[in-house]
């Protein structure tokens, strides 16, 4: 199998400041409800808890450490999707095949990609959950960004435009 694209995906920051940023508006908000209005609603300090725990969530979910993965692309179209444990080692675990699932998308700045595992005639797995892996644009170097997208590109316009949708 010879490998048409192969990318290393990278944490992204603008997710993670979008996480923090999120969670820092929901703890400000919570701030704003426990201390402007107690007495207007009922509800206030369930209201204001349930702001905050959300805001707790989202920043630790911008603290934790990110997963860096691997996407494989052969020149037949099959996907590999693996999560490097050690993307200094020269040796790499080869992941099972893949094919794009309907609902994988392609932005400019964003491509989600919905993937199945499937079997060696190429028929997606039945009872196989699907991985979403969300691609930042920022999370690869330029050059890989342009080859990855015109990989999607040629995939989803051999599948017939039902697994891949483009938008501009």
């Amino acid at each position: 199998m010879s490998i048409a694209v192969s990318v290393i995906v990278g944490p992204s920051r603008v997710y993670r400041l979008l996480h923090l940023g999120c969670g820092l508006a929901l703890g400000a908000a919570a701030f704003a409800v426990g201390l402007g209005a107690p007495d207007r609603f009922p509800a206030a300090l369930a209201l204001a808890t349930m702001l905050a725990g959300t805001g707790v969530i989202l920043m630790r979910a911008a603290a934790r450490p990110p997963k860096t993965h691997r996407i494989d692309i052969s020149g037949t179209g099959e996907l590999r999707v693996t999560v490097q444990q050690d993307v200094g080692g020269a040796e790499s675990v080869a992941g099972v095949p893949m094919a794009l699932s309907p609902g994988s998308v392609l932005w400019p700045v964003l491509a989600v990609l919905r993937y199945r595992p499937v079997d060696a005639s190429g028929v997606h797995v039945p009872g196989a959950a699907a991985g979403v892996l969300a691609v930042w644009r920022d999370s690869v170097d330029p050059a890989a960004w342009r080859a990855l997208a015109v990989a999607l590109a040629v995939i989803g316009r051999r599948q017939g435009g039902a697994g891949f949708d483009k938008i501009r």
